[in-house]
């Protein structure tokens, strides 16, 4: 996802079930609408920059279909 993102829509991965590694490369990101990543694989990564790390992990919720086993991390 990149850089000047500042929303992900309702709906954007939802069923998307092979979708296993996500790179948000945005330090912008606002908002991720309901159900944004629902029905991605569900042991998924998702990879955010640094200094967002905190930020993300509070701003990805279940409502927008992240589970628990799904790993937010630091992208290399």
């Amino acid at each position: 996802i990149g850089k000047n993102v500042t929303q992900i829509g309702s709906n954007a991965f939802q069923s998307c079930k092979r979708l296993k590694y996500i790179k948000i490369n945005s330090k912008v990101l606002k908002k991720a609408g309901k159900n944004a990543w629902k029905g991605i694989h569900a042991k998924a990564e998702i990879c955010v920059p640094k200094k967002q790390l905190s930020k993300y992990k509070k701003f990805f919720k279940s409502s927008q279909g992240i589970k628990k086993i799904m790993k937010i991390r630091v992208r290399f």
